[in-house]
């Protein structure tokens, strides 16, 4: 058997939502969760029947999965490509400042982030030479994942999703991945996905230290994040104006490169001057 698509990316911006929903249709299927078999090396040095021991499947038609670091990664288009060229790889873009900053509170909800927002972004380019997880800006330049895409696969094979629309009118923007899929949108459902609110820790420091010593699998771990999180409030610190204006300006050009390369309008993101 081989996989039919796969959702590339991007992380934090609506990939398990998307995932969420294609998972509704009865002909298609993908694994909850993200398999992490191209990016990760001791699994894929584990051959592609485990990757297939990974699916399920009860009858459905067309089969995919969703791993949002497959985007990032520099090294898993070439492996996606060898395993399957003819393979439809799924985007969803959101405003890259709306994304960053979702991907740094959600490293801070980890246990992984102790800086500010500011002090990370100002930071960027020296932290991620040692750790590319670190890269919050980096992530949200789309164009450069894409272009790697496109290094492997025809532009024919790819299908954007620009997540704030997706947002406005899922039912809408699902039909239309389901016509890239080749399946019938008309015996899809759309039901009500449940979001789990944000809540951020009471003590990041904490939590981090906590992580780095004993590791974000340890009981101790486990027990720190209860203890900062229970009876909480959802809810966090907005992002300064200024950083935001800041950051809007630094990715127009990234942002009209990939609105040249894909085809898509973002003027939603109103980044453009």
């Amino acid at each position: 058997m081989k996989i039919d698509f796969i959702i590339v990316g991007a992380m934090k911006a609506g990939t398990s939502s998307l995932g969420f929903h294609l998972n509704n249709h009865p002909d298609v299927f993908l694994p909850k969760n993200e398999l992490q078999f191209f990016n990760d090396d001791s699994k894929f040095d584990m051959g592609y029947n485990h990757y297939y021991s990974l699916f399920n499947p009860d009858g459905e038609k067309v089969l995919g999965e969703k791993t949002p670091t497959y985007s990032y990664q520099e090294n898993v288009a070439e492996r996606i490509y060898n395993y399957n060229p003819d393979i439809k790889l799924i985007w969803i873009f959101r405003n890259p400042v709306e994304r960053a900053y979702s991907n740094y509170l959600h490293a801070v909800k980890n246990g992984s982030e102790l800086l500010s927002f500011e002090s990370a972004v100002k930071n960027e380019s020296e932290r991620i030479k040692t750790d590319i997880w670190k890269g919050y800006i980096e992530r949200s330049i789309y164009i450069k994942q894409v272009e790697r895409y496109l290094q492997w696969f025809k532009i024919e094979q790819m299908h954007f999703v620009v997540f704030e629309e997706f947002k406005d009118n899922p039912e809408k923007e699902l039909k239309k991945v389901f016509n890239f899929l080749g399946v019938d949108s008309s015996k899809s459902f759309f039901k009500v996905e449940e979001r789990n609110k944000t809540v951020m820790p009471r003590s990041t420091i904490s939590l981090y230290y906590t992580r780095k010593f004993f590791g974000p699998k340890s009981f101790a771990f486990k027990v720190i994040n209860k203890i900062n999180t229970v009876g909480k409030e959802s809810g966090y610190q907005k992002m300064s104006k200024r950083t935001r204006k800041e950051l809007e300006s630094r990715f127009i050009e990234h942002n009209e490169k990939l609105q040249d390369a894909t085809g898509l309008d973002l003027d939603i993101w109103n980044m453009f001057k």
